[in-house]
């Protein structure tokens, strides 16, 4: 018995001894480099923050400046106030490379990083999912040993949450096309994960302008982050308009916002280091620290309940019994639950004895829920070119199925799609065509057949233009309920 805890023991001293650990670049200099004086800076740091209005929001996101502490740290502080101890289970961190332009994406798969305030274990399972998923996200220890982005934000998680995992990603590329994989890729981890995440951009604002020259520059940055205008923000980054250091650690990050919903962020603090050390004539470096809060946690549970469901599928069937009769579609109070005022894209499918009779549908939101599915029922019965308008004495035959569209998601390798799971959405010039996810699962097809029938029957491309690095694809997923 005692040899085999001798044994034991020995084997866990030997994982310790060949553990690899991250070693803090930057304490000492850019932080405190002791324990007990790090613990009495960050209590400092957080003394007397006051959010208001917004002391209550649960962080899905945060924006959160890595300069010097003593320049940065009172700003980051705000975003990380709203923290609880045991929140989170795993945080992923994105930053900068500010001394690497390798053309990757590394991910720290080691087994812990450290700081004064101890060690914090690395989250290997989503760590070595990112680096199997592309050969341009690598594990490079060299980029991570110096680099100090993310190792700022660590003593700040460690001071509020205690216990949990980190992931830790330095992007020092700016191929936009390997950042849509890594945000794609992250949220195919924590899509099937049951794990408690928080997400981190480390990012500093504009760099060495004159005093108002920043300011106005870092809040037009700020206006486009958190009005969702991310598309206006990436041309005025690459025009030079607007300056964010780490903006291709940040485009990954809210690609991942936007995928669950969490589009609208909140600024709760901004200054820079002319408001710190009081010299507005210098050239100065802006911080800011915004929040994305939880939408219910997650967007999958904005689901609708079986009252929901069938008070659409019975406006569906109402409104092309109206229009039946009068031609046109009837006014529609709005309905009780909020959700179902929504802009969400949705289709209605129409079948007639076990074969389809009309299938129309938005690929976008358009309009509110309720609405889109009552023009989409009279689309269905009346517009599919493919078939016969409905007719009345058709009606009571007819069998309908509405389906509500997740968000898109562009995809960049064609083997990310599940089958019956991820409908598909592709688009090459003039030329689309769209299955929903249930095509798959009615046909029985591969993911190849499923694609050729695509591009070639339903887009009027080639059939094999899912391989054309032109053509766009498409992911999306369906909540779908008949009657």
């Amino acid at each position: 018995m005692k040899k085999g805890i001798m044994i034991i023991i020995l084997l866990i001293l030997i994982s310790n001894i060949y553990a690899q650990t991250r070693k803090p670049a930057v304490a000492g200099r850019w932080y405190p480099g002791a324990k007990k004086q790090l613990e009495q800076f960050m209590e400092n740091l957080f003394e007397d923050i006051d959010l208001e209005e917004n002391k209550n929001l649960k962080p899905f996101g945060l924006i959160s400046p890595h300069a010097g502490l003593t320049c940065s740290g009172r700003i980051a502080a705000y975003g990380y106030s709203l923290l609880k101890e045991n929140q989170f289970d795993t945080v992923i961190l994105l930053g900068p490379s500010h001394h690497f332009f390798k053309r990757v994406v590394s991910v720290y798969n080691g087994d812990y990083c450290e700081t004064p305030l101890g060690t914090i274990p690395i989250d290997k399972e989503i760590s070595g999912q990112l680096v199997a998923a592309d050969k341009k996200i690598v594990f490079d220890p060299e980029m991570h040993s110096v680099e100090h982005s993310l190792e700022a934000q660590l003593p700040f998680l460690q001071y509020k949450l205690k216990s949990f995992k980190v992931v830790l990603i330095l992007t020092s590329t700016n191929d936009f096309s390997l950042l849509d994989k890594l945000a794609q890729k992250i949220i195919e981890i924590t899509e099937k994960s049951s794990k408690k995440i928080l997400f981190v951009n480390s990012t500093d604002m504009s760099h060495d302008h004159k005093y108002d020259v920043a300011v106005n520059m870092d809040y037009y940055t700020i206006d486009l982050i958190i009005e969702q205008k991310w598309d206006k923000l990436k041309q005025e980054i690459l025009s030079r308009n607007c300056e964010l250091c780490g903006y291709y650690a940040l485009y990954p990050f809210l690609k991942v916002m936007k995928y669950y919903g969490n589009t609208k962020g909140i600024l709760l603090k901004y200054a820079n280091s002319g408001d710190v050390f009081g010299d507005i004539n210098s050239r100065i470096v802006g911080y800011c620290s915004i929040i994305f809060p939880q939408k219910n946690k997650n967007i999958k549970e904005e689901s609708m309940n079986e009252n929901d469901k069938k008070y659409l599928l019975n406006l569906a069937r109402e409104t092309i019994g109206y229009y039946l009769k009068y031609r046109k579609i009837p006014e529609q109070e709005s309905p009780q639950n909020p959700l179902l005022s929504e802009a969400r894209a949705v289709f209605v499918t129409l079948h007639q004895d076990g074969n389809l009779r009309g299938c129309i549908g938005h690929m976008q939101a358009r309009m509110p829920m309720y609405k889109a599915v009552a023009e989409m029922a009279v689309s269905a019965a009346f517009e599919d070119y493919r078939f016969t308008p409905v007719r009345e004495q058709e009606l009571e035959n007819i069998h309908i199925e509405v389906s509500v569209l997740s968000p898109m998601q562009r995809i960049f390798d064609y083997e990310q799609i599940r089958m019956g799971i991820d409908g598909v959405w592709v688009k090459k010039g003039i030329h689309s065509g769209v299955y929903l996810p249930q095509v798959a699962t009615e046909t029985g097809w591969d993911r190849k057949t499923f694609l050729e029938s695509l591009c070639g029957q339903k887009a009027g491309m080639d059939k094999y233009a899912y391989l054309d690095p032109d053509t766009e694809i498409y992911i999306y997923q369906v909540e779908k309920f008949s009657e």
